[in-house]
């Protein structure tokens, strides 16, 4: 890896570990408990100052977007992130939530790192330096067949529901396991690790998914929206899988 791709890796993950402990520092207070929406706000928003201070003391003047912070660009070159994904989880107490730092280029992701607050550790990427978990090598789950697979798939937001719960009876009578855990950036992670094999969601933002996708990607798993095409930086409906049940899952979803 170049030097300099290196260097902004080791930046990624720790601004990933700032993000990830404040996160954690926030959660283990009692108070956001009361008023969940405001403690879920609160704790968003001291994460993303949190990395937003740290990249922006390593590398003044680049580009950092993610959610709450202006439109994510088509081209050029910039830091994306997503300081809490899995809010509701956040929300209920559940400690299955992340923060997601990409470095994109031209709409790609070179760097991709995802904590995980509550064990602190990190999965994490760089393009053609394959997928890892702290110093562990993360590789796909060789499935070739739906019946045997463990699939995630993600409810969303309101607006989103019905597609999902079609979503749901199509796949229900012919995978081997069916659940969500509403974190996207970390069911994504699951796929590169091999402990399931599959994961759908609709109506997602790209700092839900930039940084996993390249973790996935990686690891050897395929990334694409319901249609098989390839994704863009507009794209809101995914569908990741192992690779060897690509095919197969897109035809289950549309029959």
């Amino acid at each position: 890896m170049a030097t300099n791709m290196q260097a902004r890796l080791q930046v990624a993950k720790q601004a990933s570990f700032i993000s990830g402990d404040e996160l954690r520092r926030q959660f283990e207070g009692d108070w956001h408990r009361a008023d969940r929406e405001h403690g879920v706000n609160t704790a968003a928003h001291e994460s993303r100052e949190a990395i937003r201070i740290f990249l922006e003391q390593v590398y003044p003047g680049e580009q950092i977007v993610g959610k709450g912070m202006g439109e994510v660009p088509t081209t050029g070159s910039y830091w994306l992130i997503d300081s809490l994904n899995g809010a509701e989880n956040f929300s209920a107490g559940d400690e299955y939530f992340a923060t997601t730092v990409a470095w994109v280029e031209n709409g790609q992701a070179s760097i991709g790192v995802v904590s995980e607050p509550s064990k602190r550790a990190l999965f994490w990427a760089t393009k053609g330096g394959g997928a890892w978990y702290a110093d562990t090598k993360l590789s796909v789950r060789a499935v070739a067949q739906l019946s045997e697979a463990f699939i995630l798939l993600g409810l969303g937001q309101q607006e989103a529901r019905s597609t999902s719960v079609e979503t749901i009876t199509r796949l229900a009578p012919k995978v081997r396991q069916l659940k969500g855990r509403e974190a996207p950036a970390l069911e994504l992670c699951a796929v590169a690790a091999g402990t399931h094999d599959a994961f759908i969601h609709h109506d997602l933002e790209s700092w839900d998914w930039m940084a996993a996708k390249l973790i996935l990607e990686e690891a050897g798993g395929t990334m694409t929206d319901p249609a098989g095409a390839t994704l863009t930086l507009t794209s809101r409906d995914i569908v990741a899988s192992n690779g060897a049940l690509h095919t197969e899952l897109l035809a289950a979803l549309k029959a």
